[in-house]
């Protein structure tokens, strides 16, 4: 489980240091048959869209938004990459 979050807690260390003025928020939802669930996530900093993952649980979902949103904070030069 220690991988699945390390995108999520870099992103949450991040938010608490050099853009610790961004507010982090998250929109969760699942689509599909209860036997074969698709889960989104879409991580909103400050309201807009930063980044959107799916995955086969809440959690794998939200680990894929959190990275995409570390690519996109790395593209738009507001963090080194790791």
């Amino acid at each position: 489980m220690a991988a699945l979050e390390h995108a999520r807690m870099r992103l949450n260390n991040v938010l608490q240091g050099p853009l610790r003025d961004r507010r982090l928020t998250w929109e969760d939802y699942s689509e599909g048959p209860p036997h074969n669930v698709t889960w989104t996530s879409i991580a909103y900093l400050n309201n807009i869209e930063w980044g959107r993952g799916t995955g086969p649980s809440r959690g794998a979902a939200k680990e894929n938004a959190a990275r995409a949103v570390l690519d996109a904070l790395v593209t738009d030069g507001l963090i080194a990459a790791a």
